[in-house]
């Protein structure tokens, strides 16, 4: 899929998508993207260097996980083999958006899989991620994220964050954060993954104040925006 003038790119509402081979998206002058709601592998994006507001929930539908959930398994047609060998898939063709939204669930490998080619989000400003990240993943982020201001933190448990966070040790690079303002966790409660969360970011710099925390039954309940028409695109 190619296009040099469409500016905003809809995929949403069970559209169907490629299972073997990725769709590739080329849209050079693309300001907008939502992505979710969608069946097969998540499209492959080429750079979006205009790119402005991002929003992508890799949910059900998305192929991009591992029936075994070990990442990698010998069933040859399971959707962790078709992970590219030399490429990301998502968060490079992402990295010149200002505000950007990374919604899975956590069996989606395709967010954490993307972090190794280490993307650069020179532009981002705006940032929210829910239930998928390690402490490794948010970590990394932030490295890569030198003008980042908010950050929303959003999940119905913490699993993932437990027992992660050790991993922050062996990275060599120094987190500063010096343009990040706030922090906003929203969470069904305040348990040992949020206060792991918390002592975390304080060890890189960010000041409780700067922390507003929510207590919520269902906080990953409304990740998705409103209804907009199927696979649309507005010049």
């Amino acid at each position: 899929m190619s296009s040099k003038s469409v500016k905003r790119l809809y995929i949403i509402d069970c559209c169907s998508l490629p299972d073997i081979m990725r769709l590739r998206i080329c849209a050079p002058s693309l300001i907008s993207l939502q992505l979710e709601d969608f069946e097969g592998l998540t499209p492959f994006l080429e750079n979006m260097p205009l790119l402005q507001t991002t929003h992508v929930n890799l949910d059900d539908g998305c192929h991009d996980h591992c029936r075994s959930n070990r990442g990698v398994c010998d069933n040859f047609v399971c959707g962790c083999h078709t992970y590219p060998v030399k490429e990301g898939v998502l968060l490079n063709g992402l990295s010149n958006a200002a505000k950007l939204d990374l919604i899975a669930l956590p069996k989606m490998f395709l967010y954490r899989w993307d972090l190794k080619w280490s993307p650069v989000f020179g532009k981002l400003k705006t940032l929210l991620l829910n239930k998928w990240f390690t402490a490794i993943d948010l970590v990394c982020i932030l490295q890569h994220s030198p003008v980042l201001e908010m950050l929303t933190l959003r999940f119905d448990n913490t699993k993932n964050i437990v027992g992660a966070t050790g991993a922050q040790e062996t990275i060599k690079q120094p987190l500063t954060c010096a343009c990040l303002k706030f922090v906003y966790i929203e969470c069904e409660k305040v348990d040992k993954g949020v206060r792991e969360i918390l002592n975390m970011l304080g060890r890189f710099g960010i000041l409780r104040d700067q922390i507003s925390i929510k207590e919520d039954p269902r906080p990953d309940s409304d990740c998705k925006l409103p209804f907009l028409p199927i696979l649309t695109c507005l010049i």
